[in-house]
């Protein structure tokens, strides 16, 4: 019973840290920089710039992705780290984003899909 509670407890938890981020504390531009065709296929570069519109530092952020972020290559996104998860966090190099600040990231895809990104969990 007490396991039943204790699963139920961070439930609600993590059910609140995600209620608390908006658009009004972070969001994410996408940008179309340049589209090739690369033998048959046609490839999409990305830039992704992650604003930071608080008066808080952000230690760190998780970016869901889904299958629309087929990128080239493993190569094929830089400023940024993918997880084996398929999240996108900040990279060791820039761990932090400062307030009222922006870091942007690229990609190279596979298409033209604008790739779903969508801010899964911050920390200040």
């Amino acid at each position: 019973m007490k396991l039943i509670q204790i699963i139920c407890a961070l439930l609600v938890l993590a059910a609140v840290a995600t209620a608390t981020i908006s658009h009004s504390d972070c969001s994410l531009d996408t940008k179309v920089l340049g589209s090739w065709k690369q033998d048959s296929t046609t490839i999409t570069q990305y830039s992704i710039t992650i604003e930071n519109h608080t008066n808080k530092m952000i230690k760190s952020i998780h970016i869901s992705t889904d299958k629309t972020l087929t990128l080239r290559d493993k190569s094929s996104i830089w400023n940024m780290e993918k997880n084996s998860n398929g999240d996108l966090t900040l990279p060791i190099g820039q761990p932090t984003i400062a307030a009222h600040s922006s870091h942007t990231f690229y990609c190279i895809l596979k298409g033209t899909t604008r790739p779903n990104l969508h801010i899964k969990s911050i920390s200040f």
